[in-house]
C-alpha cells in the first residue's frame, strides 16, 4: 500500500504515519512536510517504509514538485491524505494578503492540486482523505480565514466524492474539533488548554480507510454540528 501525506512531520499526519507503519508491514509511506530534522527521525525509523519531500505547500511550484516525486518515486498511490494546514488567530481585516494567499494555498489550493493531478496514479479502491475541520459548522471569529478556507474545501471535496465514485474512489471527510498540536502555537495562539490528541485523530482514519466511512467527526458527538450548525453559530 502506498500513501502519500502532507503535513507529516508532526501532528495529526505524523500520528497517523507511525500509526498505519506500526500496524501495517506492507506500507511504504511519502510525506511531505517542511521539518527535515522530523522527516528524517521517521525515515531512521522506519527505514525503506518511509520516505519524504521537503516542501512549502503555500508555494503552487512545490505542490507540484510533490506530484513529480510520487511518480517517481511511488508510481501508484493507495491513499493520499491532505492533511497539511495552516491558520492564524486574527481578525477577518488583520490578514496581509501574503498571509491570506499562504493561507489559501495551503488549506484549499494545494488539496486541489495534489487530488487532481495523484488521481491519476490511482485505481478503483483507492482514497483521498481531506482533514477538514467542524469548525467549518460555526462561525470562527478567531480563526476566521482558515475557517473560510476549510469550508471551500468542504465543499470541494462533497462535490469530488461525486465526481470519483463511478472510478471506485473514495473520497473520506475528515471533521477533529480542537486538537491539541503545534497548528495553535503557529497559528499565534501563546498556550491551548485541553484539545484531543493528535493520536485521537489517526486512529478515527485508519479506522475509516478500513471501514469504508465517508465521514469522521472526532470526537464522534461532533456530528450534531452537521445538524444544528450550517447557520454558522458564532465561537469563540
Amino acid at each position: 500500500m502506498n500513501i502519500v501525506v502532507t503535513g507529516a512531520s508532526s501532528g495529526i499526519g505524523k500520528a497517523f504515519c507511525e500509526l498505519i507503519l506500526n500496524s501495517k508491514k506492507d506500507v511504504k509511506i511519502l510525506g511531505v512536510g517542511r521539518n527535515e530534522v522530523a522527516l528524517n527521525e521517521l525515515k531512521l525509523k522506519y527505514e525503506g517504509r518511509f520516505d519524504y519531500v521537503i516542501a512549502d505547500l503555500s508555494k503552487l511550484d512545490d505542490a507540484y514538485r510533490v506530484v513529480d516525486e510520487v511518480g517517481k518515486r511511488l508510481g501508484h498511490v493507495d491513499v493520499l491524505l491532505n492533511n497539511a494546514g495552516f491558520g492564524l488567530y486574527r481578525d477577518v481585516l488583520s490578514h496581509q494578503d501574503e498571509e491570506i494567499i499562504s493561507l489559501l494555498n495551503v488549506n484549499l489550493v494545494t488539496p486541489y492540486i495534489l487530488t487532481r493531478e495523484l488521481v491519476k496514479y490511482m485505481d478503483a479502491g483507492s482514497s483521498v482523505v481531506n482533514v477538514l475541520t467542524a469548525g467549518i459548522y460555526v462561525l470562527m471569529l478567531k480563526l476566521p480565514i482558515y475557517g473560510a478556507s476549510k469550508l471551500a474545501l468542504y465543499y470541494i471535496t462533497e462535490a469530488l466524492r461525486r465526481e470519483l465514485r463511478d472510478k471506485g474512489i473514495r473520497v473520506i471527510s475528515v471533521f477533529p474539533g480542537i486538537v491539541n498540536t503545534e497548528f495553535h502555537r503557529r497559528a499565534g495562539l501563546k498556550e491551548i488548554r485541553g484539545g484531543i490528541p493528535a493520536e485521537v485523530v489517526a486512529k478515527a482514519i485508519l479506522k475509516a480507510l478500513e471501514s469504508g466511512r465517508k465521514e469522521v467527526y472526532v470526537p464522534w458527538y461532533l456530528r450534531i454540528l452537521k445538524i444544528v450548525g450550517p447557520k454558522l453559530f458564532p465561537f469563540t
